[in-house]
């Protein structure tokens, strides 16, 4: 625990220094106590660094500074794991340039439980935010653990999805902990405290930066035994995670996409160049080796089925909706139904839950 104090020491450094500095500085002192001891001179000389990067050290180099980030940590209910506590997950202990610690608001999962991560695009296609609902929901309920990065778009989606498949769900920030990035997921991010936690690299009172999301990705990968992506263009940023959990050994998987939509084309190349293609979460349990629980609820699963009685003419609505949103004009097209008891159909579909109207009159499976 004595070491502890000097490893919360360094974490409080990240931001201003890289991870792979820190590392570096572990490496060829031993124990961050080490680090503390030694002079901005012996920093340089020994761990190679920059006289600026030994200089970030030399700023925070007193104990009346830890202590007072100890007792900032405890008046706002932020855990600190460093590498070297039991709590530390291990799958993240393997990846290369692993953190010096984690700060946690929450109930940080165990080792025993299983996480996969589910990640896309923030801008995203009403079809990336079903698949990543169709994903995470069921996999939650099966005692999988989602891990994502609270983003607009798909991140969020995963989360709420694993909340409502009652099940647990981590968030890794690109920021301090008791930052909310972006600002209008302060409820989401109560949730996902409320169902798991919020997990950061970045000491209490990080800004987000642009900078700090690649990095942030590694620990999204390295948390988990798989990675799924809902939905990606070919320069999404979310292949960055892609790229680093193959570095990490991580499975990857890809929902396919719409080959005609640009926000597509990043998983379509994926599944190309080896990606396992999953079209439902029981794809996942399977490659992963995992069991599917007995118990998941009927309406957590991914049923292709409604399961509510439909007249003949709103099943054949019904079938003709799909999770890219489809126009009155396209309906009328492909059931040959007339304008009025077409919308009368669909009004009866949303009622019963099976379809949401989007501007513009159109329709996606619900």
């Amino acid at each position: 625990m004595y070491n502890d104090i000097y490893m919360l020491w360094l974490s409080s450094m990240v931001g201003r220094l890289s991870s792979r500095k820190l590392n570096l500085l572990l490496e060829n002192f031993g124990t961050a106590r080490n680090v503390f001891a030694a002079g901005v001179s012996e920093i340089v000389r020994v761990a190679s660094l920059s006289a600026q990067a030994a200089g970030v050290v030399a700023q925070s180099h007193s104990l009346e500074y830890i202590e007072k980030m100890l007792e900032s940590l405890q008046s706002a209910g932020i855990a600190y794991f460093p590498r070297t506590h039991e709590r530390f997950p291990e799958l993240l202990k393997e990846i290369p340039d692993p953190p010096a610690g984690i700060f946690c608001i929450g109930t940080l999962p165990s080792d025993n439980t299983h996480k996969v991560a589910v990640i896309g695009s923030r801008k995203c296609s009403e079809y990336g935010l079903m698949a990543a609902r169709l994903m995470s929901k069921p996999l939650a309920a099966a005692g999988v653990v989602i891990v994502s990065g609270m983003a607009r778009g798909v991140d969020s989606m995963a989360h709420r999805g694993a909340i409502s498949g009652r099940g647990k769900t981590v968030a890794v920030l690109g920021c301090g902990v008791d930052i909310c990035y972006p600002s209008e997921n302060r409820g989401l991010r109560e949730e996902i405290i409320n169902n798991g936690c919020v997990i950061s690299e970045y000491p209490p009172g990080t800004m987000p930066a642009p900078a700090f999301f690649p990095a942030r990705n590694r620990i999204i990968s390295g948390l988990s035994r798989g990675v799924v992506v809902t939905e990606a263009g070919k320069k999404s940023g979310t292949l960055i995670t892609v790229n680093q959990a193959i570095e990490q050994g991580r499975e990857v998987f890809a929902v396919p996409g719409n080959i005609s939509s640009r926000l597509s084309e990043g998983t379509n190349q994926l599944i190309r160049d080896g990606a396992t293609p999953v079209s439902d979460y029981t794809d996942i349990l399977f490659a992963l080796g995992l069991p599917e629980e007995e118990n998941i609820p009927a309406e957590n699963k991914n049923s292709k089925i409604p399961r509510v009685n439909l007249a003949p003419d709103e099943k054949q609505v019904y079938d003709s909706l799909n999770f890219e949103p489809v126009s009155m004009d396209m309906l009328m097209e492909v059931t040959q139904i007339n304008p009025s008891r077409l919308h009368f159909i669909c009004t009866q579909l949303e009622i019963k839950g099976l379809a949401r109207r989007l501007p513009g009159s159109r329709y996606v499976k619900n």
